[in-house]
């Protein structure tokens, strides 16, 4: 490999694109990138006794107009909104969930409050603008 080939993958490794390193490596040596991928297998940080989720699973109606649906499928946790694709809660702490991408639910008052961080890492194709930086909340 050239030096200057060397400083790109080195610097596409450092900012955390070593997808791009690969393929860049690929093309120079003319072979066909080889990656695996694979999911964690790791227990989840908490465990809901049986009947804990019920007093959560409704509809809430957030500060900005938009309804969120939460829902128990078995032992999985879910939170919709609208007609879009559900999105799988894992389990923190009592009263505490995130997803996948990093949006954070959070209950309060026994499911009476919510709290929702980072509510446009759910998918969300409604009217209304959602903001990255603000704290949603809703009360019953």
């Amino acid at each position: 490999m050239k030096p200057t080939a060397i400083g790109a993958m080195a610097a596409a490794l450092l900012a955390g694109c070593w997808c791009t390193a690969l393929a860049q490596q690929a093309t120079e040596t003319g072979a066909t990138p080889q990656v695996q991928i694979s999911r964690a297998t790791a227990e989840p940080a908490y465990r809901l006794a049986p009947q804990e989720f019920d007093s959560y699973a409704r509809p809430y109606l957030l500060d900005n107009g938009i309804v969120i649906h939460f829902f128990q499928r078995r032992r999985q946790y879910f939170t919709q909104m609208y007609n879009e694709a559900p999105v799988e809660l894992l389990p923190q702490a009592p009263g505490k969930f995130t997803t996948a991408l990093g949006a954070k639910v959070e209950f309060m008052d026994e499911g009476d409050t919510i709290a929702v961080t980072h509510l446009d890492r759910i998918p969300y194709t409604g009217l209304v603008p959602v903001s990255p930086d603000r704290v949603y909340i809703a009360s019953r």
